[in-house]
């Protein structure tokens, strides 16, 4: 979700787009992060891409495998949202595959347990066969004939099986030298272990490079509206856009919400209010993500995070013990919504911290 090329009434609006992009082109900044991740899979290292959602870490992954499909590597985009368990997982990736590579492999399918159907790869798991093992044959072979560079997108979805899908990787990273994975999210679950695994973890030595996107900072953002507003010719001031800014932040995904219904001309008020609402549901909807599991305190502590609290008051209004509360800062840390200043532990971007006062 970010920031690109939209046609909409027939006149183009440039720099706003409820999609991610896909070409260099369409990207405004991030040009750093870009090159970091190009230079990495072209020696053959595989890539993390972190940040907070709607910083454009989808954008960076496709517009990077784009880039290099010219390059002679066959690239693959999986989206993992929801894919809770393995076997959702592989099947998604399965999915993503293109035709061009399952001819490839077609004589090779039935062999290692898959079935080319009429839409798509059908999984033939036999007795003591696992998703993963099918998954880590098929790359094998797909990489001994092409350069492939998979993304998984947001990874740390995956929650059952994550043993055997680590093990997985592992085993690849070892065994091929054509497979590259860029895996993006945020630093929690599967791709926390991924990053910061234990020294008994197999993967220990072996964790992929770290692209973190933060958010813009306030001049980069005024210039990111000015000019996508300019190329509208919509008329605008100064005190709208610091406006807009103020109460969705810097992150391009809620500017682009604002700026796609001012070129669509509708009005400052509007657009913003509109683009609050929107960006707020998001928002409330991966907080409650996060909730889920925990008890009805978290929900308090989030709401005094909101507004700032420090750990003492916290812990004496959540009512709850000192790990209890400890797991839930540090979830909502590696989710890039908390910072901590001078003892002050607060949610620092604007939409989150609106929705959070909604919980």
């Amino acid at each position: 979700m970010v920031w690109g090329a939209y046609l909409y009434g027939g006149h183009t609006i440039a720099m706003f787009l409820q999609r991610p992009c896909e070409k260099r082109e369409e990207l405004f900044d991030r040009d750093e992060e870009l090159e970091i991740t190009l230079k990495c899979i072209r020696n053959g290292v595989w890539v993390a891409i972190l940040g907070p959602r709607m910083s454009g870490k989808t954008s960076i992954a496709k517009v990077a495998g784009n880039m290099l499909s010219r390059e002679g590597y066959n690239c693959i985009y999986v989206n993992l949202i929801r894919a809770y368990g393995v076997r959702i997982a592989v099947e998604r990736i399965l999915a993503s595959l293109p035709k061009s590579i399952i001819d490839k492999v077609k004589d090779l399918l039935e062999f290692i347990g898959l079935k080319a159907g009429v839409t798509g790869i059908e999984i033939k798991l036999r007795q003591g066969v696992s998703y993963t093992s099918i998954l880590e044959k098929l790359f094998q072979e797909i990489s001994k004939r092409d350069k492939l560079v998979v993304v998984l997108d947001e990874v740390q979805e995956i929650k059952g099986g994550v043993n055997h899908f680590l093990a997985m990787l592992y085993r690849l990273r070892t065994s091929t030298k054509n497979l590259i994975f860029i895996f993006t999210g945020s630093a929690i679950g599967l791709m926390k272990t991924l990053l910061y695994p234990s020294p008994r973890n197999p993967m220990y030595g072996r964790t992929p490079v770290k692209v973190e996107l933060k958010p813009w900072s306030i001049k980069l953002a005024l210039e990111f509206l000015e000019q996508g507003l300019g190329e509208c010719n919509v008329e605008y001031t100064e005190r709208e856009l610091e406006e807009a800014i103020r109460e969705l932040g810097t992150l391009p995904g809620w500017l682009s919400f604002y700026g796609l219904r001012r070129c669509a001309g509708k009005p400052h008020r509007q657009a913003l209010n509109e683009a609050l609402n929107q960006a707020t549901i998001i928002a409330r909807s991966e907080l409650e993500e996060i909730l889920k599991g925990r008890a009805r305190w978290a929900r308090k502590a989030i709401r005094m995070l909101a507004y700032g609290a420090r750990w003492s008051e916290l812990l004496r209004e959540a009512k709850t013990s000192p790990n209890s509360l400890k797991n839930l800062l540090e979830t909502l840390k590696n989710l890039y919504l908390l910072a901590e200043e001078s003892g002050v532990y607060r949610i620092t971007d604007p939409v989150y911290k609106r929705a959070a006062l909604k919980l």
